[in-house]
């Protein structure tokens, strides 16, 4: 996975949120297409003024795209950063793999073979969004839990010596 990086958020390092990016790509993509996508992280202020705590673009192509944006709001804390951020691989994953597909007339978007208007769905209905949404929580603690076992055991070690 090739990661660019523009602006940075408040308050989470911007380390930290790179290495999510990567850890949440391992888990969600073949490697083939791991290694082949590129990622856009982008961080705005004042997002939330417009409803987005984040979004996923694809940039060059509707069907299976290898290189998008994800921007996300710079002011949400740690948690949310990470959280949405798992959010936002889950919609790459869907795109890159075929899932998903936007449809260039407005509110189309074909999704698992079938093609639905958005537009007549409420948010909360739609099937990307809950895939999303579903799987974002489990991501975030499990990346949470990979970053605490990689500090305990530094420390054990060094308790050890």
């Amino acid at each position: 996975m090739y990661l660019r990086t523009k602006g940075k958020p408040k308050k989470t390092p911007l380390v930290l949120c790179k290495e999510a990016v990567k850890w949440y790509g391992k888990h969600l993509l073949s490697d083939k297409l791991y290694h082949n996508i590129e990622i856009h992280l982008e961080f705005k202020n004042n997002l939330l003024k417009e409803n987005y705590l984040g979004y996923c673009d694809w940039n060059d192509s509707p069907y299976r795209a290898k290189e998008y944006t994800i921007v996300i709001d710079s002011n949400l804390g740690k948690r949310n950063t990470l959280m949405v951020l798992a959010h936002e691989m889950v919609h790459v994953k869907q795109y890159a793999t075929g899932e998903m597909r936007d449809y260039l007339k407005v509110n189309r978007v074909k999704w698992m073979g079938s093609i639905i208007d958005d537009g007549e769905m409420n948010y909360w209905d739609q099937p990307w969004e809950i895939e999303a949404y579903g799987r974002e929580k489990g991501l975030y603690y499990r990346f949470i839990d990979s970053k605490r076992k990689k500090w305990w055991g530094t420390v054990q070690e060094e308790q050890q010596s």
